[in-house]
């Protein structure tokens, strides 16, 4: 028996519902929301996580860089929709025009950035008239001139030589600095090279804080995969706390440590959880709020931003884990 006409519009009319049902809003295959990472402590956290299958490469992809300026380059370049960053890292990129959000507190430094010396150098007062190696677009600048404060000095008193993480054991064996501001891991490799810290984050308590920022427009559009990689970090801290040993082994490739240097290097972080993380992002009062009253004066004065930064849309703690792991 044949499908007469009005029967046929309506069946082809059916196929084209079905056809377009892929465009509609609620049905769109979003591609994965794709986050910018350099090799430091608090952010392995995330590679650990795709690592045991906690992190679905179907709703985020990490993209590996070799620094926090190659990582800031890609979220200019559009090839990333987040990176992991430090506080005034986010400042000063949101004060060159890129709208991000910090949705997520990786660690607070307290001992995990330094700044390194040869021997004979003990302390920063001894760095007039010295070279120092410095990465400029990231947080080397700030660290620099927060240990030069504390000090009762200004760079102009040094000669600041501009450095990225991938040349800094080639810098230092050709002798072409006197010390150098660097992180972890880093910090380990110079250290048995026989560079020595004379200034290390604990001198800023609460100061250096690493967070993930991702782009304001696309919060709304990525809720799932934001709130899946806030539980894969959580996840996979409840690992390093739980099982260190083999959480160290997993995570020792990345960051070119043996397995107790790698906990060495936690050691220098305060990583706070679930619970922790609302107090630092969420609401009118968030801890954060604080920090960045006080950094932004500091960074103008210095030069690092242009005007006292926004506080608009800087936080958002919603995608976090409503209950610690």
């Amino acid at each position: 028996m044949g499908i007469g006409l009005t029967s046929r519009r309506d069946f082809l009319t059916g196929l084209a519902a079905v056809a377009l049902l892929p465009l509609l809003p609620g049905c769109v295959q979003r591609p994965p929301l794709r986050i910018a990472a350099h090799p430091w402590p608090g952010y392995e956290l995330l590679f650990l996580a795709r690592r045991e299958g906690w992190l679905s490469e179907e709703q985020v992809r990490l993209v590996e860089t070799s620094s926090a300026t190659v990582s800031l380059e890609t979220l200019e370049r559009g090839t990333a929709d987040g990176a992991c960053l430090t506080l005034d890292e986010l400042l000063r990129a949101r004060d060159s025009g890129l709208q991000l959000t910090a949705v997520l507190v990786f660690d607070v430094s307290a001992g995990a950035d330094h700044i390194l010396a040869r021997p004979g150098i003990s302390s920063v007062r001894q760095l007039a008239g010295k070279r120092i190696g410095v990465e400029q677009s990231a947080l080397g600048s700030l660290m620099l001139h927060l240990s030069l404060q504390t000090a009762g000095m200004d760079c102009s008193q040094l000669t600041v030589v501009p450095m990225t993480p991938d040349n800094h054991h080639q810098v230092w064996q050709a002798g072409h600095v006197d010390a150098m501001v660097c992180y972890e891991p880093i910090a380990s490799q110079m250290q048995a090279m026989g560079a020595h810290s004379i200034f290390d984050s604990r001198s800023l308590p609460g100061m250096i804080v690493d967070l993930l920022a991702v782009r304001t427009d696309l919060l709304d559009q990525y809720t799932e995969q934001l709130r899946s990689l806030t539980n894969a970090h959580f996840r996979a801290y409840h690992h390093l706390v739980h099982n260190p040993q083999d959480a160290a082994y997993k995570l020792a490739g990345r960051l070119t440590l043996s397995a107790d240097r790698v906990l060495d290097a936690y050691r220098g972080l305060q990583l706070p959880v679930a619970g922790a993380n609302r107090r630092y992002l969420q609401g009118s009062k968030a801890q954060l709020l604080t920090t960045v009253q006080t950094l932004s004066p500091i960074m103008v004065q210095h030069g690092l931003l242009q005007q006292p930064a926004s506080l608009k849309g800087l936080f958002d703690g919603r995608f976090l884990p409503i209950e610690d792991f």
